[in-house]
């Protein structure tokens, strides 16, 4: 039988897995970090060649793990977002790669996201102008490296520099250059007034393809598997979490909280919003991902476990917070300690906590952290209520690990939430789409057996009505916080 290898190129790790075609069994799993440079405040740098040779080790170790257990069908991606590297006319780095948590360019963000030109570019392009994206990166890069600007041949993400090591050609699929504030999510194409308004030319940047797209690998690769396997392009790790938790209909949402978080829902037309709250990004051709994505996930919660409670385990914490009523006694916690992304944009937002009185005790903070990220979470994901009509949640990351967590997230929105069976949904979504490209399987509704759910949590209709008053409070005093920059 054939078995397909997924490969997720995040930000601090790589993680390959062989699949069964058929059953979608996962055959062996291997992973590899590397490390993250900060040269300057606010600067997150990260070195592509560790990044393609932990990457080339895990694809061997997964596929020596193979041998016997059939012929390779293929590989394919899921790759982190809006990074940026500048490369020379030979190939050669002129810059680190500056990844999407680099906020050297807020000021410059700030700025352009005030600006008519900003708002076109999101209309056009459906990135939020924020200092993660690419646009804002090229622009600093022009003002204050004007140097690497004026000598770079090309100017490209991960993904791209992997495909460009293996194959010698520079191919983008439209998912990641959706992503970049820099691509026209209609005409599916580098968005030619854009280009023009940041001085930048087009033969700078890689050529778009399908997510279905396959290039051959030639005898002796660094991958070390047989000359002709096909590589798939596959799509970005935040659509592909979509497809890879089962969230592919327009009434199904996803929700995953790692370190960062994020919320999606996939639409056959292009979804923008007037107040530039969301994005929307290119799964493939026929499907869009509309939603937002919060620096701060998962990251708070361990902040606070550390910083109040480092002697106990998270579980422990976590049953803390289930002592508490919901909405936490009065006490409404704003989790931007990282500046936050959607809804807000900004770079230099704050949190804090508000309401706050003397009966409040650690475990109410515990709480009413947890409650925040999702409060946060759903600030956003009304924007997306508004235009769908959602049954089902399906949720993954890190925070799944927590019942309690899972059930709140449940309360608050006030849908079923579907527990996915597996974390690692941006592999699993890149398999799928493989799979697809390769013709193995027509269409993702037969691939059930890569999306299977562990358990369901069902709402409390009473601890809804309580958080729908707590969201309200939210919202209105969240108008504030953007003052704080």
């Amino acid at each position: 039988m054939p078995y397909i290898i997924g490969c997720d190129i995040g930000t601090t790790n790589v993680k390959t897995t062989a699949f069964d075609a058929a059953t979608g069994a996962i055959l062996t799993s291997h992973s590899g970090s590397y490390e993250m440079y900060h040269p300057k405040p606010s600067w997150s740098e990260q070195d592509p060649d560790e990044i393609f040779k932990a990457l080339c080790e895990s694809v061997r170790e997964v596929s020596a793990s193979c041998i016997a257990k059939g012929e390779l069908a293929g590989i394919s991606f899921s790759s982190a977002m809006h990074g940026v590297l500048a490369l020379d006319e030979n190939g050669k780095h002129l810059s680190n790669l500056i990844i999407w948590a680099d906020n050297r360019s807020a000021e410059i963000a700030a700025s352009l996201k005030a600006s008519e030109e900003g708002k076109k570019m999101y209309l056009n392009n459906g990135t939020p102008i924020h200092a993660m994206t690419p646009v804002s990166k090229l622009l600093w890069l022009k003002e204050n490296q004007p140097e690497v600007f004026r000598k770079a041949a090309k100017f490209i993400g991960i993904k791209e520099y992997v495909i460009y090591k293996l194959t010698g050609q520079f191919l983008v699929d439209y998912s990641i250059a959706s992503a970049t504030g820099l691509f026209n999510i209609r005409e599916k194409n580098w968005d030619k007034w854009t280009l023009k308004h940041i001085g930048l030319d087009e033969k700078c940047l890689s050529k778009a393809v399908s997510p279905y797209h396959m290039e051959k690998l030639s005898a002796g690769n660094d991958f070390k598997v047989p000359e002709g396997t096909p590589l798939i392009m596959g799509a970005s790790d935040g659509c592909l979490a979509n497809l890879g938790s089962g969230a592919i209909s327009p009434t199904s949402l996803a929700i995953t909280i790692g370190t960062s978080a994020a919320i999606r829902v996939c639409s056959g037309e292009p979804f923008l919003d007037d107040k530039m709250r969301t994005f929307c990004y290119i799964l493939d051709e026929d499907t869009y991902v509309v939603g937002g994505a919060s620096n701060n996930g998962g990251v708070i919660f361990e902040w606070l476990k550390n910083t109040f409670f480092p002697d106990l385990k998270f579980e422990e914490v976590f049953a803390e917070a289930d002592t508490i009523d919901a909405a936490s006694d009065g006490l409404l916690f704003f989790p931007y300690l990282l500046g936050e992304r959607a809804p807000l944009w900004s770079s230099k937002v704050r949190g804090g906590f508000t309401g706050l009185d003397i009966q409040h005790t650690k475990a109410h903070f515990v709480r009413a952290v947890m409650e925040g990220i999702l409060l946060n979470l759903l600030s956003v994901g009304q924007v997306l209520l508004e235009k769908n009509k959602i049954l089902t949640i399906y949720a993954n990351g890190g925070f799944a690990n927590s019942s309690v967590w899972v059930q709140m997230l449940a309360d608050v929105f006030g849908i079923r939430v579907s527990l996915n069976d597996t974390v690692d949904t941006g592999t699993v979504g890149a398999v799928m789409m493989g799979l697809k490209a390769l013709g193995i399987a027509k269409d993702f509704s037969e691939m059930t057996v890569f999306t299977p759910i562990s358990v369901l949590f069902e709402p409390n209709a009473a601890k809804h009505q309580v958080y729908k008053t707590v969201a309200g409070k939210f919202n209105e005093q969240n108008v504030v916080f953007p003052s704080f920059s």
